[in-house]
């Protein structure tokens, strides 16, 4: 069992699944093999200097929190039931199968204190399906060429990460040290990459309700029932802009 930090005002606030998107005062639990890597600086030095770390693997690398939970969520979320005041993931849930996401959840509710808060940030389906739907009635109605470009990127926003065979990158980096990372990572679908599920607001809310959350509500990238939210920049740039332009962000309490 993990110990908790906590914020100057005593709240406990988890992150799962953060990446390098994170907020020091936080718990930030992930198990990337960044995450991974992070535990082995001297390892990762190495492999970066050898041409077998990419120079985009190795920036992301440095920003990675150096209290870092390294944890397989698979296996439950490290601490104890009613300890945690918030609990937050974001582009986590839609890699989860559908059959394990109430699991997932139930867990996110056993950790959270009564009243306490979840948030959950994942691709919106309702608006890429627009996107998608908008693109089409451009194809059919404006002049050749005009909307191909559109067409095609709606496509592949909905369908690429449900389908794509190497994990995400890979194209742009070196000959030998993309071999080192599919040797290490293998496929995206090994590699956890990939997307099992999609939400809108209201499948997304159904699903809250059924693991036992109320007061399900939509919030925006910049609102939510967080206290100073905002100082956090975890959905927004330091400049206030959207971080994952298209998402859908949900909250709800236990």
């Amino acid at each position: 069992m993990s110990d908790l930090k906590l914020l100057p005002d005593g709240r406990a606030m988890l992150n799962l699944g953060c990446g390098s998107r994170f907020h020091p005062c936080w718990n930030n639990i992930d198990f990337s093999p960044l995450a991974r890597l992070h535990r082995h600086r001297f390892i990762s030095a190495m492999l970066w200097r050898a041409g077998l770390l990419s120079e985009d693997r190795w920036r992301r690398l440095q920003l990675i929190d150096g209290d870092i939970i390294v944890h397989d969520l698979r296996g439950g979320i490290p601490f104890a039931d009613g300890t945690v005041d918030v609990v937050y993931h974001s582009h986590l849930l839609e890699h989860i199968d559908r059959a394990e996401a109430p699991r997932f959840l139930h867990e996110c509710y056993r950790v959270l204190k009564n009243t306490g808060i979840l948030r959950i940030v994942v691709p919106d389906l309702e608006f890429l399906a627009a996107q998608y739907i908008a693109s089409v009635q451009g194809m059919a109605t404006a002049p050749s060429g005009q909307w191909e470009e559109r067409h095609s990127q709606a496509i592949d926003e909905l369908f690429e990460q449900m389908v794509r065979r190497e994990p995400a990158g890979l194209r742009y980096q070196r000959r030998v040290a993309r071999t080192a990372e599919l040797l290490l990572r293998g496929s995206a679908a090994q590699a956890g990459e990939l997307h099992r599920w999609m939400y809108d607001r209201f499948s997304l809310r159904e699903l809250l309700r059924s693991v036992g959350f109320h007061a399900v509500v939509q919030q925006s990238h910049a609102a939510s029932l967080i206290h100073d939210w905002k100082l956090f920049n975890l959905d927004t740039d330091e400049d206030g802009t959207v971080y994952k332009p298209g998402s859908l962000y949900m909250e709800a309490q236990k």
